[in-house]
């Protein structure tokens, strides 16, 4: 009797590729139509902060006219990397307006995103249907729908870090494939780079396969810096790895039971469905998980089945050896960074990309071929409807009010300017 998950290998590669491209064309149009939302105020430099403590008006800045040393640091890459997408999606289709060119390459990185996770689940060994369900929740997230459409580093952070799991999930990686991993997961924010080493170490952590990962990991460091060099040569950014990173201790907080708390509410529950807005302003911090009615109450309850479960099959399932290195990548990378947000940053729903991916990768672990798959893909439909329909209405909310705190800011930045 056949395997459940035999059609993964059976059906031919392009009708996977079609497949694929047509999960990232409909995540790429629900990213667009995200970006309409975007009021063009949050441009402004007065506007900085308003949108989740996000720097929009200079991650945007530098999209534009990438260079000088405040677009280096943390994002080593992402003056390059930005400007290159908005300049591609201005000459194809003609936008001039830089914030909606932004949130058009924004939506085509979306596209890209959902459809690396649909490859990734396939890879998995996840069911078509499955997968699509996977990629789908994945597509609707709040941390995609609120981050793809706007200048922002995070959304190429989030997708070089499924492109990292998508390597990791591979049998036997190359030396090329391993560094092309850690390139793609820290280039545009560099902690993520930690999914990548991860990556390395799960598939060469053995001694007699130390010289294959030091050999993959100074061809990832030989490469960023190769890229930095061109970078630093056409924009002037600073390195990487120099000083300028040591600006992110202001960023620091005390360890404490509470701020635990608040670190995994903010990162394993928000970054998936949405709450309530703080104090009616575009933040989630401090903000309770179900907090947003009813909609999000069931989509809350739904997400946290799915992921509970899907941990306990992939621990299961890599205890018995089986996509070990996938789940060392995912549930190591999770740990480190919410290990490393103990203590660094304040508005955790900016790095809710960076964790998409290995949420994902977890919950999708009770979407196996085990008992109770039924009712697995029951409970992945309504997290699917709740919660896309939850993220959405939040979405608008979001937009409302950075729309009317922005207008404050740049009115009244307006109003100063006059006076001198």
């Amino acid at each position: 009797m056949a395997s459940p998950v035999d059609d993964s290998r059976s059906q031919p590669a392009l009708g996977e590729w079609v497949h694929a491209c047509v999960v990232g064309v409909t995540a790429a149009v629900a990213c667009l139509a995200a970006s309409r939302l975007v009021d063009p105020r949050l441009a402004h430099p007065a506007a900085a902060n308003a949108w989740f403590d996000s720097d929009l008006p200079f991650r945007l800045e530098v999209m534009v006219r990438p260079g000088g040393w405040e677009n280096g640091g943390a994002h080593p890459l992402f003056p390059g990397l930005g400007h290159l997408l908005l300049a591609g999606a201005t000459a194809l289709t003609g936008q001039a307006d830089p914030l909606r060119g932004a949130g058009i390459a924004g939506s085509a990185v979306g596209g890209l995103f959902a459809g690396v996770l649909f490859a990734l689940f396939r890879r998995m060994g996840l069911t078509r249907i499955d997968a699509t369900l996977f990629a789908a929740i994945g597509a609707l997230s709040s941390g995609s729908l609120f981050w793809f459409p706007v200048p922002e580093s995070f959304g190429l952070a989030g997708a070089g870090v499924a492109l990292a799991l998508l390597v990791a999930a591979s049998s036997r990686p190359s030396v090329a494939s391993l560094a092309a991993a850690c390139v793609a997961s820290g280039a545009c924010v560099l902690t993520s780079g930690i999914v990548g080493g991860l990556a390395v170490a799960a598939h060469d952590g053995l001694p007699r396969r130390w010289g294959h990962a030091l050999t993959s990991l100074l061809v990832a460091l030989g490469v960023m810096t190769a890229a930095w060099s061109l970078q630093e040569w056409r924009f002037r950014t600073p390195f990487f790895l120099g000083d300028r990173l040591l600006e992110y201790r202001q960023h620091t907080f005390p360890v404490t039971l509470e701020r635990t708390a608040h670190v995994a509410r903010e990162l394993l529950c928000h970054s998936v469905v949405a709450p309530a807005l703080r104090n009616d302003r575009p933040s989630f911090r401090r903000v309770a998980v179900a907090s947003s009615g009813p909609l999000g109450a069931i989509a809350t309850l739904a997400w946290t089945a799915l992921f509970l479960v899907g941990s306990w099959r992939t621990l299961q399932s890599a205890r018995r050896g089986e996509r070990r290195e996938l789940a060392l990548a995912a549930a190591g990378g999770l740990l480190l960074t919410f290990a490393m947000h103990l203590t660094l940053g304040r508005e955790l729903f900016l790095y809710a990309l960076t964790v998409l991916p290995m949420l994902l990768v977890l919950a999708a672990g009770s979407a196996r071929p085990e008992s109770g798959r039924a009712l697995v893909r029951v409970v992945a439909c309504v997290l699917l409807l709740a919660g896309g329909l939850n993220n959405a209405r939040q979405l608008h909310r979001a937009a409302g009010a950075a729309r009317e705190l922005a207008e404050r800011r740049v009115s009244a930045a307006a109003g100063v300017s006059e006076e001198h």
